[in-house]
């Protein structure tokens, strides 16, 4: 059952500058029972049906395949926010912080005056999960086969307008946009991938630093800021390029600030349950801060540029060295989680092919200039799942 802190241990004082103090807060209200990256809408029935029971859950429309989509609304305050998960179905690691800060904004046992302080300043709503027939799929695209953050200038999928008529009628002052960050990226040239990574949409082809964009940027500022008074030093800025068809591109268009956050990828965390923390964290420094406005337009963009741009270089295996079609390559290797009878299981497959000494590996072979077998072929293995690897000269598996 879904249930809250309501043992009433006392409370303590939330130092913001004490990460062992915030540590035991999230302690006391992270929810059990949501420590698994797959998360299906059933895993969502019991807050569901609290937040029904209180008054706080508003039905908006159906999924393709008809499944309820809804909102819960927190708090009271002026400023508004409006804050979605899963609009990629496989990617659940924000629905779990969001129903960690769920937990946290209903029980007053821990910090009653931080939580006090949020519900009278915003007034939030959450979808915890925009696509819920690819979070029950375990797929990114909708039951459709269609990516929702493409779907933002012609509004084809339902899901797509049950969103849209929600920021229409919620009119909000903020949107909050969760994503999970695949294990691609490093903050520089070694490997070092982010905890998290936020953008400040662009709002047009040219980068303009429109109003909505710059108030996302200061919202940024301010969780960059607290996760760093925390001890998480390793954020990125994710790839700024315009997309008219994603949604955060085409709010920021409409002069809707609007903030992307990516939960990112920590060696050893394979159930994102550490990224799961920090997006929390994140949330905390977005909704307990009200941006500084008396900063200059520079200083803004000076503090959000100096976020580190992600690049995109890190495979979880490199093959290196591989003769390949006459030249020498490196090839990346990636897993992925698929869903097979109701449980998740990792499968490889062939990323890329590309110019030696372009990427780097979590783990590296070195193929010392020879051919490979990949699923026994030896020229057409890209996007491929893989089976085997052998090096061609000597029926050699290699282990990945």
């Amino acid at each position: 059952m879904f249930t809250y802190v309501n043992n009433h241990m006392r409370t303590f004082v939330l130092l913001m500058t004490q990460a062992s103090e915030i540590e035991r807060l999230y302690k006391a209200v992270k929810v059990a029972n949501f420590d698994q990256r797959y998360t299906p809408p059933e895993a969502l029935n019991d807050l569901i049906e609290f937040s029904k029971s209180k008054g706080i859950f508003t039905a908006f429309g159906r999924s393709t395949q008809g499944r309820e989509i809804g909102y819960v609304e927190l708090g009271t305050g002026h400023f508004k926010v409006l804050a979605w998960s899963q609009m990629h179905g496989d990617e659940s690691t924000s629905t779990r912080a969001l129903v960690d800060l769920f937990s946290f904004l209903n029980q007053t046992d821990f910090q009653p005056d931080l939580v006090h302080s949020i519900l009278s300043y915003c007034r939030l709503r959450i979808i915890f999960q925009l696509n819920p027939d690819g979070s029950y799929a375990y797929t990114r695209e909708n039951a459709l086969g269609f990516d929702l953050n493409r779907d933002a200038r012609d509004q084809v999928h339902v899901e797509s307008k049950i969103l849209t008529e929600l920021v229409q009628e919620f009119g909000p002052d903020l949107c909050l946009n969760f994503h999970d960050q695949r294990s691609l990226y490093s903050l520089d040239a070694s490997i070092n991938p982010p905890f998290i990574s936020f953008l400040a949409p662009a709002a047009d082809e040219k980068l303009s630093l429109t109003e909505a964009r710059l108030k996302a940027m200061e919202h940024i500022s301010c969780s960059v800021n607290f996760l760093r008074d925390m001890g998480f030093e390793a954020i990125g800025r994710y790839d700024e390029s315009y997309c008219a068809n994603c949604f955060g591109d085409y709010f920021q268009s409409k002069a809707i600030p609007t903030v992307l956050i990516e939960s990112g990828h920590l060696v050893g965390d394979q159930q994102r349950e550490q990224s799961r923390y920090i997006v929390f964290l994140a949330l905390l420094g977005i909704l307990q801060n009200n941006p500084d406005s008396k900063r200059s337009v520079v200083d803004v963009v000076n503090i959000y540029n100096a976020i580190p741009e992600n690049r995109n270089m890190l495979r979880d295996v490199v093959l290196k060295n591989v003769r390949y079609g006459g030249k020498i390559v490196d090839v990346g290797i990636q897993n992925r989680l698929v869903l097979v009878q109701g449980a998740l299981k990792s499968e490889a497959y062939v990323h890329d092919v590309v110019p030696s000494g372009t990427i780097m590996g979590y783990q590296n072979y070195d193929a010392e200039s020879h051919e490979i077998l990949i699923n026994s072929h030896e020229n057409d293995f890209e996007d491929k799942i893989i089976v085997s690897i052998l090096l061609k000269k000597s029926d050699l598996l290699i282990k990945i």
